[in-house]
């Protein structure tokens, strides 16, 4: 699905921020090089889009309360273009000024479904356009930048490092432009649009759940998509715009570029092995004890890994016994651990479910320093819209009866 195929003309949207901040049309004209019958009838077609008048005419060009939910959102994606602009003109061989100016709705959304699929016949495919018109944008793209952005490979074409890092600029801010609509659409009432949620392991299972399900209650129009991946792919995700926020286990190093941190609680880790397993029978558990068991590991990278990693070599397991197995699916380490005799280390309450039901048991153990911080991962300066907010409360709301 094309997120962007409704955004007006980029240039009829600079020059709405150009009059927002001169509230005049001839100055905006001045500014943008554009006739002022062009830019009127511009502007006027946005308005007509939209359902809302933009300005109040009557004393020069003063914005309206629609008009400034507007202009907030989509200066943020001006914002972005200016600085896909500036990143290209550090590689350009001869750079026009204002260069953010040039580009095109059809280039952008072009370059951007060609360095997501690494091929014109699938970004093409993607656009539901012919191939040339793929091709042809995507060139006169190149040639306004003055550097290369593909690069040909046994394989097909590779995008250069500068097409993937402006295409991500160009995403974020097409993805800015495509929310200021909706944004209209909610100071109207009708709360809609698409809200993305990468999740990873929670150290409370129904913390997402039923905060989604008070946010579905009071936005139903709303389109909400969880996506359950590794770290790395949600970050990478979460920094091209691909979806909005982040919630899990925080990072205490190696945050990637762009992205902050919210806390919103602290979990500990503990030992957990099926019910009925031998280290349950009521004798104290030593770290002797624990090493005639084997073990089920986190993921790599994930937060728990380190603890687990140092906890597991005090151990001192002989070398021929049974390595640990490594799991970043609850789904699998249930399974493992329910049908053997395997311990894992783990948040507590992100097994709290099984322990409930009866299926998992928590081994008693002191785990020092083992607490994790779970929270919200997001961009930097991210502008949530009112229904992103609102996720954002009802977490906060449930963490706090926690």
């Amino acid at each position: 699905m094309d997120l962007y195929a409704d955004i007006p003309n980029l240039k009829h949207l600079q020059a709405l921020e150009a009059i927002g901040a001169t509230h005049s049309i001839t100055r905006a004209c001045e500014q943008l090089n554009l006739s002022q019958p062009a830019l009127t009838q511009g502007i006027a077609k946005i308005e007509t889009q939209l359902g809302v008048k933009l300005f109040n005419r009557r004393r020069g060009m003063v914005m309206t309360e629609p008009g400034e939910v507007y202009l907030k959102r989509m200066c943020r994606g001006t914002h972005y273009l200016r600085r896909a602009g500036d990143y290209a003109a550090r590689f350009a061989s001869k750079a026009p000024p204002h260069l953010h100016r040039r580009f095109t709705l059809s280039q952008l959304r072009a370059l951007i479904a060609v360095v997501e699929h690494e091929s014109f016949r699938l970004g093409a495919q993607q656009l539901a356009v012919q191939q040339s018109t793929v091709h042809r944008s995507c060139r006169e793209l190149e040639a306004q930048l003055t550097c290369q952005l593909f690069e040909r490979t046994s394989a097909g074409i590779k995008p250069t490092r500068q097409a993937v890092e402006f295409s991500r600029l160009a995403k974020l801010a097409l993805g800015e432009f495509a929310q200021a609509q909706i944004d209209i659409q909610g100071w109207k009432g009708s709360f809609a649009g698409r809200f993305a949620i990468g999740c990873l392991p929670l150290a409370k299972t129904s913390l997402l759940p039923g905060a989604l399900m008070q946010l579905t209650e009071e936005y139903p129009m709303l389109d909400i998509i969880v996506v359950d991946a590794p770290y790395l792919d949600l970050s990478k995700a979460l920094r091209h715009g691909d979806i909005d926020i982040i919630i899990g286990a925080l990072r205490r190093a190696r945050l990637p570029p762009e992205l902050v941190q919210e806390e919103l609680f602290v979990d500990p880790l503990i030992i957990v092995g099926r019910s009925g397993h031998p280290l349950l029978s009521g004798e104290p558990v030593t770290p002797q004890r624990l090493a005639e068991y084997p073990w089920v590991a986190p993921r790599a990278g994930a937060p728990a890994r380190d603890y687990f990693d140092n906890f597991y070599a005090a151990l001192q397991r002989p070398d021929g016994d049974a390595h640990p197995i490594e799991t970043g699916s609850l789904t699998v380490l249930r399974g493992l651990l329910m049908n053997s005799d395997r311990l894992t280390i783990i948040s507590a309450g992100q097994v709290d479910y099984e322990i409930k039901l009866g299926l998992l048991s928590e081994i008693v153990y002191p785990l020092k320093n083992s607490e994790r911080s779970i929270g919200v991962t997001m961009r930097e300066g991210w502008l949530p819209a009112v229904p992103q907010q609102r996720l954002l409360e009802h977490l906060k709301a449930l963490v706090a009866k926690i």
